[in-house]
């Protein structure tokens, strides 16, 4: 499917191939989705320590077999989260906005459409520039957990 058709119709994401594959070996079975992400419900905005003022998530699925939830992060603009890091690999999709990744020392800007894979305890920090929110589409390999590098 075209970048452009996708644009057009909201980008729809489609999440069911790991319930089918798991439905082969007897496994536990996700259920399937089909939802736009623009419609998505949305958590209260973060307090947490360390992680940016107003951050919001919207959970979508969480593999029954190995935890690893899927779900979409706004980041306000102007935002910052800290350097961390994660036990299991994390995988990001930029939907809407841009933002800089500091990923294993090495600065990167990512745009919409962007696809970014952040190996398990790859060190890494969100940077969102003044001008716009950013939101993504992540995915774990495993349950979230996050370790803050002291600087």
């Amino acid at each position: 499917m075209s970048r452009t058709l996708l644009k057009r119709t909201g980008i729809t994401l489609v999440l069911g191939i790991t319930a089918f594959a798991a439905a082969q070996d007897g496994a536990a079975q996700q259920a399937p989705l089909v939802m736009n992400w623009r419609t998505a419900e949305w958590g209260p905005p973060s307090d947490r320590p360390r992680f940016p003022a107003g951050l919001r998530n919207a959970p979508i699925a969480t593999d029954p077999e190995t935890g690893g939830p899927t779900y979409l992060a706004r980041f306000p603009a102007g935002s910052r989260f800290e350097m961390h890091w994660h036990s299991f690999t994390e995988t990001v999709i930029i939907m809407e906005g841009a933002v800089d990744i500091i990923l294993d020392g090495t600065r990167h800007t990512a745009t919409e459409g962007s696809y970014i894979i952040i190996p398990g305890k790859a060190h890494h920090e969100w940077l969102v520039p003044d001008e716009a929110d950013v939101v993504l589409l992540a995915r774990r390999d495993g349950p979230a957990d996050f370790h803050f590098v002291e600087p």
